[in-house]
């Protein structure tokens, strides 16, 4: 039988053979695009996985344009053919890095919603807001790359919205679980919670920390007043 890889850090997976069949993902179908291409042995895959984590480190210390590929690489342990056998440049790396992100957010909140036992569609809101939050505290790189398709003014992939691609994945979690008793149009109204949640959270990294609980208290009444024109009787 035909195997499956997984490129086990990126959480995403990798043909081997032609009669294997692989689900639509779009996130998936975006890293195809932007990797020159996709390792099908382990070895290969830590290749990908070391120069992400290095990529995903040094934007916790520089700055878009200070990162190079031969700094990716130096911190990397690979040797530059290595990167250019799989990604065109420092651009595809970091697009990469912001799909794994949004993998890894998007299995925490499955496993949230599916796992444990939710009040309501409110409590739901607030704990996928605490796992957000979570992750940008925990992961590196995470807070820095998030779901944009900016960074530090650099389009990583114009292709697609990617507030749009995480807002529908979210829409389909929810609407999955809990009612739509509302009037307002769900799809428009959870873009519109995921871009003021992640401008609401970027502000939150800038001020100062005395200030911080007022602005996350502040998004979190924001996101469940988008919300409750889709879950709550109109």
């Amino acid at each position: 039988m035909a195997r499956l890889l997984q490129i086990c850090s990126l959480g995403l997976p990798a043909r081997i053979h032609q009669d294997v069949l692989v689900p639509e993902n779009p996130a998936e179908n975006r890293l195809a695009k932007v990797m020159r291409r996709q390792p099908v042995q382990q070895r290969g895959a830590a290749t990908v996985t070391a120069i992400v984590d290095a990529c995903a480190t040094l934007l916790n210390e520089y700055d878009y344009d200070d990162i190079t590929t031969a700094r990716i690489v130096e911190l990397a342990g690979v040797p530059i053919g290595s990167f250019y056998q799989y990604f065109p440049d420092k651009r595809s790396v970091v697009h990469a890095l912001a799909l794994r992100g949004m993998e890894e957010y998007l299995g925490r909140v499955e496993s949230l919603l599916t796992a444990e036992p939710l009040a309501d569609w409110r409590d739901a809101a607030r704990r996928v807001v605490a796992v957000y939050l979570r992750m940008v505290a925990e992961l590196p790189g995470f807070g820095r790359v998030r779901f944009s398709d900016l960074l530090d003014g650099h389009r990583l992939d114009s292709s697609v919205d990617q507030y749009e691609l995480m807002a529908e994945r979210l829409r389909d979690l929810f609407v999955d679980r809990y009612a739509v008793r509302g009037s307002a149009p769900v799809t428009l109204t959870f873009r519109m919670a995921a871009q003021a949640a992640d401008a609401m959270f970027k502000l939150a990294a800038r001020v100062d920390a005395e200030e911080r609980p007022l602005v996350l208290s502040t998004a979190d009444g924001v996101i469940l007043k988008m919300l409750s024109g889709v879950f709550d009787p109109a």
